[in-house]
């Protein structure tokens, strides 16, 4: 079975293009994942896992005022989604460092994970905090590397919102992903997007090295 990686780009083009505050991209953003492309993908027989790259160890440099926004975001998003994921038989993972998120939003991937944990049917990694560089630093402080490492490997990334970079996400898993790289902002992503980029994905070679 495969994993889906997502690079959630564009929350913030998208409010300005449209007159918008910067929050209601962002909470548009997660609900468009939420909404079109979890369900295409936990109903596609190829892939059972879901990598979300929300918050990136470098998205602290960004103002007080929307790093608030964005935990208390999660932490509903979180609270919402949970009970209709549970009821899906789906499992949930933090990947990322955990000090130095707030209180409030640790307890409730906490509890998610602890609620979810027995879970086998699907996987959501919410990758809060998280680098690939810096996981890859903690993982080699455990010991052997591959078996530390928070995400399973991707067979897909794909990044929203125009730009072509991976943005430190899941350096290693990565390696032999298939990149596909779109125009739209996250907001505006439908899940005959999703389709696509999956009906593209199988049409590719997958050598890996071979």
């Amino acid at each position: 079975m495969m994993n889906f990686g997502l690079i959630s780009d564009g929350n913030r083009r998208w409010a300005k293009k449209n007159g918008l505050k910067t929050q209601v991209g962002h909470k548009k953003g997660f609900y468009v994942i939420k909404d079109e492309i979890y369900p295409v993908l936990k109903a596609h027989p190829n892939f059972d896992e879901f990598t979300i790259y929300a918050f990136s160890t470098e998205n602290w440099k960004r103002s007080p005022s929307e790093v608030k926004y964005l935990m208390e975001l999660y932490s509903e998003i979180v609270d919402k989604w949970l009970p209709e994921l549970i009821e899906q038989n789906v499992k949930i993972v933090h990947a990322g460092r955990k000090d130095r998120i707030p209180g409030f939003l640790r307890k409730r991937l906490e509890h998610a994970e602890k609620t979810s944990k027995k879970n086998s049917d699907f996987t959501i990694y919410f990758c809060l905090d998280y680098g690939g560089r810096d996981e890859i630093l903690r993982a080699t402080k455990k010991g052997d590397i591959e078996m530390n490492l928070e995400v399973s490997d991707l067979d897909i990334v794909l990044r929203t919102g125009g730009e072509k970079r991976i943005s430190n996400f899941c350096v290693w898993q990565a390696a032999y992903a298939e990149l596909f790289f779109v125009e739209k902002f996250l907001p505006e992503i439908m899940a005959k997007d999703i389709e696509q980029v999956l009906e593209k994905f199988l049409q590719r070679g997958r050598r890996k090295g071979g």
